[in-house]
């Protein structure tokens, strides 16, 4: 890969990853002000509201794999800072760009992942 094109595949990478990180931070920062208001409790307690919603775990468990995918759109950012970002961990290959695209944060290839999955 020339200079140019790897330079170019940075940048889409870049954007690819700031963008998916503003949607999943939106999100998350929608929820936690519902969370907060008593909105998604259906009451107007506020903090109490959060509480019996938070006890009840339906919307936790969303806000906590918001933040488990912030955290690794986060490591990707740094990855991607340290040219380490788009490489398979296991092969060294580049993760195709579709792949990325799908999964802005993986770490492996297909091939890699559907090894690692079958020895699981």
């Amino acid at each position: 890969m020339t200079d140019s094109a790897a330079e170019k595949r940075r940048i889409e990478l870049r954007d690819l990853l700031a963008e998916r990180r503003r949607e999943v931070d939106s999100r998350y920062r929608h929820l936690i002000e519902q969370q907060q208001s008593g909105e998604a409790a259906g009451d107007s307690e506020g903090v109490h509201g959060w509480k019996a919603s938070r006890e009840g775990g339906a919307d936790l468990g969303v806000i906590e794999a918001l933040e488990d995918t912030l955290r690794q759109i986060d490591d990707a950012l740094t990855r991607l800072h340290t040219g380490r970002y788009g490489v398979c961990s296991e092969c060294e290959k580049p993760i195709p760009l579709a792949r990325l695209k799908a999964l802005p944060f993986a770490t492996r290839c297909i091939p890699c992942q559907e090894k690692i999955e079958q020895r699981a």
